[in-house]
């Protein structure tokens, strides 16, 4: 009996120092994420991304926590990407342009004059109709999305030295573009010539007339400071850039449920917050542009020959794209026109 009794207090003794450390390890177990991105001070998603961190660690009491490296710390935004499908780094923010090196379908939204509204991109992205896209993503690369629809700003024309009014007013005209097919395309369909440079590149090829003129969003326009070294702005209102949030697969399974939908719920919030700030912004930066008279603005350029022009930019770029998840696309884009 009294070795019984004897066995029975050492065992109590072991499930005791067992349940102290096992807290301990649990109290230490954070999981810790690394989310690195390619935004700069002053800028809204440089801001939010900056206080993600907080908001994780108070909703998931501690449990998750993120680590932001900005301002390509760890590289490009290409480089990025794959370093979170390596896992080398867990979450990326790049545009869907940059996400196409990837797989080329998700460049879709980046299509000209794709979209009418920012409503109706995010039910496109957010949608059916691009979800075969994402999954194949993960399938390919082990990356889903967080956040789908990050806004970031339409696009439209600066130029130096040319007066554009119509579509004819690009003839011959040598426009600065993204490294990308669906850039070039869309330039070449408008009658002018396609110029491939690095984004570090662009200010100086203005300056020094390089090229005519750049097409980026207001916010990308003010931030770079690009309006110095042009004298037109033509709100042509082109294409609508958006970035997208990804995470590791394997990273984001490794979170238990209640974390995954946390992280998640996080994230839209942003999203939507930073469709506040970016859009306010990009009110107040165009008019201090047009304040500064370093710029003219041109407001009420005629989009619609732009529109038509751009359809033969679509013929050669389905091929690239995928005929089923282009059609799948533009079949979803009717039918939200059809009901709104």
């Amino acid at each position: 009996m009294a070795s019984i009794t004897k066995n029975m207090r050492y065992l109590g003794m072991v499930l005791c120092v067992g349940g102290v450390l096992g807290g301990a390890s649990t109290a230490s177990a954070a999981t810790t994420l690394r989310l690195a991105h390619t935004f700069n001070p002053g800028e809204a998603s440089y801001e939010l991304f900056a206080k993600l961190p907080g908001l994780v660690e108070e909703r998931t009491d501690g449990e998750v926590r993120i680590q932001v490296f900005p301002s390509e710390q760890l590289g490009s935004e290409v480089q990025l990407l794959q370093q979170a499908s390596n896992g080398s780094v867990d979450i990326a923010v790049p545009g869907y342009s940059g996400a196409s090196t990837l797989v080329p379908a998700l460049e879709i939204s980046n299509a000209p004059f794709m979209f009418q509204s920012w409503d109706e991109a995010r039910h496109i992205l957010e949608g059916d109709a691009y979800q075969p896209i994402f999954d194949e993503l993960d399938e390919q690369y082990g990356l889903q999305p967080l956040a789908k629809s990050w806004y970031w700003g339409w696009r439209n024309f600066t130029f130096k030295g040319a007066d554009v009014q119509s579509l004819e007013d690009m003839a011959g005209l040598k426009i600065r573009v993204p490294e990308s097919p669906a850039w070039v395309e869309m330039i070449n369909a408008f009658g002018a010539s396609a110029t491939p440079i690095p984004f570090s590149e662009v200010y100086l090829a203005l300056q020094q007339g390089t090229v005519d003129g750049q097409e980026n969003p207001i916010p990308t326009i003010y931030a770079r400071k690009f309006f110095e070294v042009q004298d037109q702005l033509v709100m042509s209102r082109h294409m609508l850039q958006s970035q997208v949030v990804l995470i590791n697969s394997n990273r984001f399974d490794s979170l238990d449920s209640d974390q995954q939908e946390t992280l998640k719920d996080i994230m839209a919030e942003l999203a939507d917050e930073n469709y506040t700030m970016q859009s306010a912004r990009e009110e107040e930066m165009l008019q201090e542009m047009k304040d500064s008279g370093l710029i003219d603005v041109v407001d009420d350029i005629d989009r619609t020959p732009f529109e038509q022009a751009a359809q033969s930019a679509y013929d050669n770029l389905t091929s690239r794209w995928g005929e089923e998840h282009f059609q799948r696309v533009l079949d979803a884009v009717e039918g939200y026109r059809q009901q709104h």
